[in-house]
């Protein structure tokens, strides 16, 4: 142990040993020397701009003219902070220039004078002569019918005469149909149809039919035969059954 201890020692004060020893060691670098510029003398030291070529569209008959960047520069806003904002116009208006070829004139010869030509005279027609008429001959007498016998008297048959009958008191009473006769609740409804009624209804005793004109009287059931029906007309009374 005691070994590796003298042996690092020794090991370390070589290193410094050999670290004095290095050549320059002790030496300290000056900073390098800068020479002033020496100002160079011009003839002339202000060189002249040449002037700025710009090229020029020629205009174009019909086309709106291009603008003129002399004329335009002066109008420019300077210090714009919004670039869309809208460029006040200077005022000078755009003229388009319109020029038209003007048509050649055509050179038109003058018509002709109307001559005024006469036309020859017509000759004289011969004058036409008619025949005269002839005079009608008088019309002669008319001829005289025979005489006719006198005609036998015609005898014409008398015609039988139909008797009419008087319409009957009861003809509307006589053309109302009964389909039908029904007991419901001890109450007696009969299905009737009047000759100008579209469709059928039902109908009870004490009711009219044909405007006021057929009062149903009475129903008449006995036993197992059909039911009655008694339907009055101007004070007569029918029977109607069941049709």
């Amino acid at each position: 142990m005691k070994g590796q201890v003298w042996l690092s020692f020794l090991g370390i004060a070589a290193l410094l040993v050999g670290c004095s020893d290095s050549p320059g060691g002790d030496q300290v670098q000056s900073p390098p020397t800068v020479e002033p510029a020496k100002s160079q003398q011009f003839a002339n030291p202000v060189v002249t701009q040449a002037p700025v070529r710009t090229n020029r569209t020629a205009p174009v008959p019909g086309l709106l003219q291009p603008t003129n960047a002399a004329a335009r520069m002066p109008s420019i806003v300077v210090g714009r902070r919004d670039p869309f904002a809208i460029v006040p116009s200077s005022g000078s208006p755009i003229v388009v220039a319109t020029a038209t070829p003007a048509a050649p004139k055509v050179a038109v010869a003058p018509l002709p004078a109307p001559t005024a030509g006469k036309l020859p005279p017509a000759a004289k027609l011969p004058p036409i002569v008619l025949p005269p008429l002839a005079a009608r001959s008088p019309l002669g007498a008319l001829p005289t019918l025979p005489n006719s016998a006198a005609l036998p008297p015609v005898s014409v048959p008398a015609v039988p005469t139909t008797p009419v009958k008087p319409p009957s008191r009861t003809s509307l009473a006589d053309a109302i149909e009964v389909s039908g006769v029904v007991q419901v609740g001890g109450k007696w409804n009969v299905i009737v149809k009047e000759p100008n009624a579209g469709s059928s209804r039902y109908v009870a005793v004490g009711d009219y039919l044909e405007n006021g004109k057929v009062l149903v009287k009475q129903i008449v059931a006995t036993g197992n035969s059909s039911p009655v029906v008694v339907l009055q007309q101007n004070g007569v009374e029918i029977r109607k059954s069941v049709v």
